[in-house]
């Protein structure tokens, strides 16, 4: 398991089984900054609380890395002079993807 599989492991779990209530808030926003690859951890620890304010730091953590990808996504489409359809930047993001798949396949 790779180090970044492994930090996301750990903080899902102190999310879901810590006792105390700023600790699992920590532990969501330090996954929010893990980006696309924390978003199912996010879904677990929602879909097993019982608790409303963690299901809501939760769903604003997932709210908050949509919009940064999309930020992120727009600013690679702005910059990028040879970029001439949205289609570009939809293979753009696929491509990092592909790579952060292929990247965790190999570790």
């Amino acid at each position: 398991m790779s180090d970044d599989r492994m930090t996301l492991f750990e903080l899902k779990e102190k999310a879901k089984w810590s006792s105390d209530p700023e600790e699992k808030k920590a532990a969501i926003k330090e996954l929010s900054t893990h980006g696309e690859n924390a978003i199912s951890e996010l879904q677990e620890i929602m879909s097993i609380t019982a608790y409303e304010d963690i299901k809501n730091a939760c769903a604003e953590a997932i709210k908050s890395m949509r919009t940064r990808n999309n930020v992120e996504v727009n600013e690679t489409y702005a910059t990028d002079s040879s970029s001439n359809s949205a289609a570009d930047v939809v293979a753009t993001k696929d491509q990092k993807k592909e790579k952060f798949e292929k990247e965790a396949k190999s570790a």
